[in-house]
């Protein structure tokens, strides 16, 4: 079995580096990062479905810093003996904050940079993912939290009236999207926002659907007042009402699937933030 120390190891063998571990860093729920010396951090995950994915997320992170948005430059990408993919970054400092208006305004110009930066299509498209979620039944998310007993479901009955006049309108698809984007994986220090982590997720769509996630997370995880009507205002300006219904609906379907096996105080969180972005759409 694979254990950071040995991904280390074979990825000094493989690069002619040197590199020692320092410390695991906080956050991070699909993958763990690392800490190494010399001022790069390792991230690496045991499970090889993720290696095609990080794979092109290299390509659209190269794409991204290459317009200011800062996300840290990407040193190395490749996958073990064992088929765990893995990448080396450079180490930002920085923590996650809570966000004021000030630090919020700056998310958004960051945001901002994401605008038609996928031209051509692209293999992950976080708009067609939603409006498969919310309309077709896609992996089945938006079946097994309408099954849920308790709020989850009432209030996804809610999202799915406050989309159905849009099922055939069609999404954005060349912003690049984050896909992960909440306040645990933004970096700020000195009162400014330094960086943008956990990317691995990226591909095409809306950019209203990291926008209208970070409102989420702006009313669950204890962001200052009004935050949230910034971020929604913002993805409403972005790509519309029908962009933001639709990603908000599939982000809350994905999210309270994701925590409807862990503690009760998550699940009250999570519905907490579905039940702001409804009342804020008034819906």
């Amino acid at each position: 079995m694979e254990t950071t120390a040995s991904v280390v190891a074979e990825l000094n063998v493989a690069l002619g580096t040197d590199y020692r571990l320092v410390r695991q860093l906080t956050g991070g729920l699909q993958s763990t990062a690392y800490e190494l010396t010399g001022g790069v951090v390792l991230k690496w995950t045991g499970d090889p479905a993720w290696a095609p994915r990080v794979r092109r997320a290299a390509e659209l992170v190269r794409r991204a810093r290459a317009v200011g948005y800062p996300t840290p430059a990407w040193l190395a990408v490749g996958t073990t003996a064992a088929g765990s993919p893995y990448q080396l970054q450079e180490f930002v400092t920085g923590s996650a904050p809570t966000l004021d208006q000030a630090l919020a305004r700056q998310v958004i110009e960051i945001c901002e940079l994401q605008r038609d930066l996928l031209p051509e299509d692209h293999d992950v498209s976080w708009s067609g993912w939603s409006h498969g979620v919310v309309f077709d039944g896609w992996d089945g998310v938006w079946e097994r939290v309408q099954r849920y007993d308790g709020e989850a479901a009432e209030l996804l009955a809610r999202y799915g009236a406050l989309c159905r006049p849009y099922r055939d309108h069609e999404l954005p698809h060349h912003d690049l999207v984050h896909g992960d984007l909440n306040m645990g994986n933004l970096l700020a220090a000195d009162g400014r926002i330094t960086g943008i982590v956990d990317i691995e997720a990226a591909g095409g769509g809306a950019r209203a659907y990291d926008l209208v996630a970070l409102a989420a997370s702006a009313a669950r995880d204890g962001a200052d007042a009004g935050v949230d009507e910034l971020f929604l205002e913002a993805a409403l300006r972005a790509n519309g009402r029908a962009a933001v219904a639709v990603c908000a609906a599939a982000g809350f379907a994905s999210v309270a699937e994701f925590v409807h096996t862990r503690s009760e105080q998550s699940q009250d969180m999570v519905n907490h933030g579905g039940r702001r972005l409804l009342e804020l759409l008034d819906a």
